[in-house]
């Protein structure tokens, strides 16, 4: 086993128990346990249109907060999961 390797990796059970899939993090596992791949590519694909926009300081502001908002909504919803699920703190 290389060092690269997580002692402890995480897997996510998927299709009724049929598939199984190996996540990289929490966020990965949750995203693939509740099958919102598709959600996160439309979300890739908004910002990168929105960030290639950006042309001024305060428009970077303002797509920085997005992000910010979206992140701690995500933080969010782990630490509400992780009651449930240990080892996900």
């Amino acid at each position: 086993m290389s060092s690269a390797k997580a002692k402890n990796p995480l897997y996510v059970v998927t299709n009724d128990g049929k598939d199984v899939e190996s996540a990289t993090g929490v966020f990965d596992m949750l995203i693939k346990k509740f099958g919102l791949e598709p959600l996160m590519t439309i979300f890739q694909s908004i910002l990168d249109m929105i960030s290639g926009q950006v042309g001024n300081y305060g428009f970077f502001l303002f797509l920085q907060d997005l992000v910010d908002q979206f992140v701690a909504l995500l933080e969010d919803i782990r630490n509400k999961v992780s009651l449930f699920v240990p080892g996900l703190k």
